[in-house]
C-alpha cells in the first residue's frame, strides 16, 4: 500500500519514507534540510517567506478558513492515497499543537489511515479496533476524543480497560503499559480516542 506523508513546520528527526510527500508551508524547508524529496508544497506560505519554484505549489491567501494542515491532508485525499504519516506537527504555538491533533480525525473522515509520527511516539485517531506493534514497556495512553468513549476491550495492557467508560475529564486512560510481545489491541465499541503510543 503506497504512503503519503505531510510534513507540517516543527522539527523532527524520525522519518519512515513517503511515496508522495507534501509539506506545509515551513514544512517544505523542515524537507529540504532532511534531504526529503518533495512533491506538494501547500499553504499561504506565510512562515515559508517565498513561495518554491523547483515543486509544484497549491497557494492560498493568508486569510483563509483553514490551516495549511489541513490543506495539506486534502490534497493528499484527493489524491487516493490511504495511508497517511504526519510530521512536524507538534511543538510551537499549543493551538497549532492541538488543531494538527484534530487532522487525524480529518483524515479518518476523507478515508485515510492516518498516524502522527513523533521521534518517540505515534498518535493514532480510533472509533473502532486498534492493533499496536507495541513491545513489553511501551507506554499507551488513551485520551477521550469525543465527550465519552466506552472501551468494550483491551489486551496486552498491564491495566486491563475492559468495560471502561472515559470522559474528557478522566485521566485514568493516561500512561498504561504494554506487557505482552504480542502488541496491544484496544476495541472501542462507542466513541472516538487519541491513542498514544511511546516506544520504550
Amino acid at each position: 500500500m503506497k504512503r503519503a506523508a505531510l510534513i507540517l513546520s516543527q522539527p523532527f528527526d524520525r522519518f519512515l519514507g513517503s511515496d508522495f510527500t507534501v509539506c506545509a508551508d515551513a514544512g517544505y524547508e523542515r524537507a529540504l534540510a532532511r534531504n526529503i524529496k518533495v512533491d506538494l508544497v501547500v499553504g499561504d506560505m506565510d512562515s515559508l517567506g517565498y513561495h518554491p519554484d523547483k515543486v509544484p505549489t497549491v497557494v492560498v491567501q493568508k486569510e483563509k478558513d483553514f490551516s495549511d494542515g489541513e490543506l495539506g491532508v486534502r490534497q493528499i485525499a484527493l489524491r487516493n492515497y490511504a495511508t497517511l504519516d504526519i510530521y512536524g506537527a507538534v511543538g510551537g504555538r499549543l493551538d497549532h499543537t492541538l488543531y494538527n491533533l484534530h487532522l487525524l480525525k480529518l483524515a479518518k473522515d476523507l478515508g485515510l489511515d492516518a498516524v502522527l509520527r513523533g521521534d518517540n511516539y505515534d498518535v493514532y485517531y480510533s472509533e473502532g479496533n486498534l492493533l499496536l506493534d507495541a513491545d513489553v514497556g511501551d507506554v499507551v495512553s488513551i485520551v477521550p476524543f469525543s465527550e465519552t468513549v466506552h472501551i468494550m476491550k483491551t489486551k496486552g495492557l498491564k491495566y486491563p480497560a475492559d468495560g471502561l467508560v472515559l470522559t474528557k475529564r478522566d485521566t485514568l486512560g493516561l500512561s498504561n503499559e504494554c506487557v505482552t510481545k504480542g502488541g496491544v489491541f484496544i476495541g472501542l465499541k462507542e466513541g472516538s480516542a487519541l491513542i498514544i503510543h511511546y516506544y520504550r
